[in-house]
């Protein structure tokens, strides 16, 4: 894994990620997530639990996104981390347990309000509709652009 941007006072994290499957992925991004302090040592095994019951996956018009998250108990600080893989790796899509979408994009979240999680959702999915956005986030060239898609998400 190789951190590309990070942001101790904002809680966030962009970091490209290599892992044959998603939870594989899951794993390894959660316990950066635990090496920051961010969330306990129980957030990556809740987060794959989780993933099981509620899959995460979205097939947007740029490519596939996942946006895994857990309970508020496993979290010590609100942080968003986005992974972006160097292969696709597959994910049950969310609502559908039968369809799998190829995710590019991973926004995994530490929230410590359960009703911060709707509010925070809505501006992943906002984020993830915008193609050119989306495409430069997987691109990851242009650190400034994606800077200010982490501090959008976190205001």
């Amino acid at each position: 894994m190789e951190i590309l941007k990070e942001n101790l006072e904002k809680g966030y994290l962009v970091a490209k990620v290599d892992a044959t499957d998603k939870f594989g992925v899951l794993r390894e991004m959660g316990n950066v997530l635990v090496e920051k302090g961010w969330v306990k040592d129980t957030y990556p095994g809740a987060v794959i639990e989780r993933e099981k019951v509620f899959p995460t996956g979205l097939p947007m018009e740029a490519m596939g996104v996942a946006i895994p998250h857990t309970d508020a108990i496993h979290v010590n600080k609100k942080a968003v981390f986005c992974g972006i893989l160097d292969k696709p790796v597959d994910f049950v899509v969310m609502g559908d347990d039968e369809a799998t979408v190829s995710v590019e994009v991973i926004f995994m979240l530490a929230i410590m309000k359960p009703n911060d999680q709707i509010e925070m959702l809505s501006k992943l999915v906002e984020t993830c509709q915008n193609v050119s956005v989306l495409q430069t986030v997987k691109a990851a060239e242009d650190m400034d652009t994606i800077e200010k898609v982490m501090e959008k998400l976190m205001a």
